[in-house]
């Protein structure tokens, strides 16, 4: 006799169970879309960081911070809106513009200071260049309105005239 375990063959009938459906991938707190660049995500995130941080790691830290983040927000943008633009590429970040232009705007008047008592007034760098970014981005949306193509405004042409 052997000492060998047998297990029992599930039954064939007995199917894997349905999956679940997938949960929606858009989110109300997202601020880009899909097919936005990962520069452009990257950069907005460290510019973020770097506003945000500013209390904790002090404003050196933070403006270096900035300076990683801002030539990838430089150079992305325009290649997201020109990839936009002729080859209708979804993705456009222009939440994120909005909200750092927006952002940098209504800080301004709550970063500024003076040193001593009717000296001169001055303002944290942060809430400029913030503003800066949001601008940068809010500047190419035009361009990366993506263009009607020939080809579908003739098919909508044609089901109008049937």
């Amino acid at each position: 006799m052997s000492n060998a375990v047998t297990t029992p063959n599930a039954p064939e009938s007995a199917a894997v169970p349905p999956a679940k459906p997938a949960a929606s991938a858009a989110s109300a707190f997202c601020f880009t879309d899909p097919g936005c660049r990962t520069e452009v995500r990257l950069g907005a995130l460290i510019i973020l960081g770097a506003v945000f941080l500013w209390l904790f790691f002090g404003p050196t830290f933070c403006s270096r911070l900035y300076l990683v983040g801002a030539p990838l927000l430089f150079i992305g943008i325009p290649i997201q809106a020109l990839q936009a633009r002729r080859d209708g590429r979804p993705g456009y970040p222009w939440k994120v513009g909005l909200a750092l232009t927006v952002g940098g705007a209504l800080m301004w008047p709550d970063l500024r200071y003076r040193e001593i008592i009717g000296g001169p007034v001055y303002v944290q760098e942060i809430a400029p260049l913030l503003l800066a970014a949001g601008v940068w981005i809010m500047a190419w949306w035009p361009v990366a309105r993506s263009r009607v193509l020939p080809a579908l405004h003739s098919t909508s042409e044609q089901k109008a005239s049937a």
